[in-house]
């Protein structure tokens, strides 16, 4: 039988990370909302039963609202694993489901599947006002962090990056004055006096880097120093920074700013610095894009285009924003049995209990939803092509998202 979930692959992680960010937006009115972790080894005799037994003991709930809602969930989570007939992933899988409606009395009952990015060591079922997530987030913590300084001698910005991400930490200015002497002070004294006082900002400036930093230093895998002329120089110079720290340091960068621009600067000129780092894949794949749409023709994007290109094994990478929240809902056809999969771009307006056959116009049964991420990366898989997932928080992703609508392939061949 063929497989109910493709592989794990590196897009795995990005997808993985956005479907927590969605599910924790849902909350439930009660207790409606059902998440089940099941380990690659469970007992598939151990869940079934556990589910009938909550179908039981979920009659004995007072709010009839509440009720119906929660053995709607139950019901859907249990056509779920019989249509995957059990066939799990191999880290396991968890299945999240209830009532995701924000509108009082109406019940719009979803369920959510996420493969966790390492192996299910728990077995759980737990019902609540919100789906119950901390066993994934901690697989979700981020392993790709970066500092980031930019300075000169009258201000700086420090900056941490993790993964596609960078956040502002603190902008500092020096109160040195400028080259020009005021009145009273001799050329010599001067000189000393803005000196001293540059010395004294460097070592203000290295303090915050410290009391940032050295707490997470081994999670820490490099620093760069930004900033105009030989000013960033001279900072390290001064070894002000914890020894701990210093042996961070991966290079420095040129930057006109010393700002928040100047931060995105030292990001897009340390591409050699940064090669490991998610944002400089990002950006570099994203830029492979647009030179293929624009030069070589290798290229094609909107759904249908990527789409017909997938199935004739054109693509070599496909490239998918975060920002699409399609689904994927899959039906069969309850009097000619023929089985669609129905990509849904706008799921809070679908009404799934509506659908009818495209073949013959019969009533239809609904069997799976899955996120259209899931979908389109298994079809990448199966004819060898590589998926990556691309961020909205790059400048490049936002614009690959609101000029090419978040999803594009780099082609084999015309």
């Amino acid at each position: 039988m063929k497989k109910a979930f493709a592989d794990t692959s590196e897009a795995d992680a990005a997808v993985f990370k956005k479907k927590l960010r969605r599910l924790a937006q849902f909350k439930g009115r009660g207790t409606e909302l059902i998440s089940l972790f099941m380990p690659p080894d469970v007992d598939r005799g151990t869940i079934m039963s556990q589910i009938t037994e909550e179908m039981s003991q979920s009659s004995n709930i007072k709010s009839p609202t509440t009720r119906k809602n929660v053995q709607g969930a139950l019901r859907k989570v249990q056509n779920f694993l019989k249509t995957i007939d059990f066939d799990l992933p191999e880290n396991g899988l968890a299945v999240f489901c209830g009532n995701i409606s924000e509108r009082e009395g109406k019940s719009d009952i979803q369920l959510f599947t996420v493969k966790p990015l390492k192996k299910l060591n728990v077995k759980l079922y737990w019902c609540d006002s919100e789906f119950h997530l901390d066993p994934l987030r901690r697989m979700a913590a981020p392993s790709d962090i970066f500092a980031l300084l930019a300075i000169d001698g009258n201000e700086a910005t420090i900056a941490m990056l993790v993964g596609k991400r960078y956040e502002i930490l603190g902008h500092f200015t020096s109160g040195v004055s400028g080259k020009h002497r005021a009145g009273g002070f001799s050329a010599n004294r001067f000189a000393r006096l803005h000196e001293e006082a540059t010395h004294e900002f460097y070592k203000r400036i290295a303090e915050k880097m410290n009391a940032a930093f050295i707490q997470g230093v081994d999670k820490l895998k490099g620093i760069i120093v930004a900033g105009p002329g030989l000013t960033k120089n001279y900072f390290l110079d001064t070894e002000f920074l914890d020894h701990r720290l210093r042996q961070k340091v991966l290079g420095t960068a040129d930057t006109t700013y010393t700002d928040e621009s100047g931060i995105r600067e030292a990001i897009n000129k340390s591409d050699d610095l940064l090669k490991d780092a998610d944002i400089t894949k990002e950006i570099k794949i994203v830029n492979d894009f647009l030179t293929a749409v624009a030069k070589t023709e290798l290229a094609a994007y909107g759904q249908k285009e990527v789409e017909e290109a997938l199935a004739v094994g054109k693509v070599s990478t496909l490239l998918l924003s975060e920002g699409i929240e399609w689904q994927v809902y899959k039906f069969k056809c309850s009097a000619c049995g023929a089985e669609e999969e129905v990509v849904v771009k706008e799921p809070e307006k679908f009404e799934e209990g509506k659908y009818r056959c495209g073949k013959c116009g019969g009533s239809t049964e609904f069997e799976e939803q899955m996120d259209y991420a899931d979908w389109i990366m298994e079809k990448a898989q199966n004819t060898g092509a590589e998926t990556r997932i691309i961020s909205t928080e790059t400048t490049e992703g936002e614009q690959f998202l609101r000029g090419f609508g978040g999803i594009g392939a780099i082609l084999r061949y015309r």
